[in-house]
């Protein structure tokens, strides 16, 4: 068994701007506008195109590395990361026609989640639910 590590700084949590460090309820002031424009940056966040892009390059330099050279081994890539990176990566790999749309398809805590290159092999879209009142 082989354990060496590549650890990639590129898939770290999505910079969250101005709510970065705010309760979780603030997500929902971002989300839906995911869905429509993924190149928003409303409160200083990170748009949904610029982490889809930091995630193609940190995967296209994962596959590079000499570590991966030998591509009859079938290596096996384990990604660690916040949900909102997870879940963007999950949705532009599987070729859905709307990445902004990724809010929909929530992790639980610590859940570990097969991704594939298909739309079928997503998970059933969970609509989002707007914040409670006076939050």
């Amino acid at each position: 068994v082989q354990t060496d590590l590549i650890l990639e700084d590129g898939i770290m949590e999505r910079f969250f701007g101005r709510l970065d460090a705010e309760a979780i309820h603030t997500y929902g002031y971002v989300w839906p506008v995911d869905m429509f424009l993924t190149t928003h940056t409303a409160f200083d966040v990170e748009s949904v195109a610029a982490v889809s892009t930091r995630i193609r390059e940190t995967i296209m330099r994962i596959d590079e590395h000499e570590r991966h050279a030998d591509v009859e081994e079938g290596d096996i890539v384990v990604m660690a990361s916040h949900a909102d990176v997870l879940q963007i990566t999950q949705v532009y790999a599987a070729g859905a026609e709307n990445v902004g749309t990724f809010s929909q398809y929530r992790f639980t805590n610590g859940e570990v989640r097969k991704m594939k290159r298909t739309i079928d092999s997503l998970p059933e879209a969970q609509p989002l639910k707007p914040p409670e009142k006076g939050t």
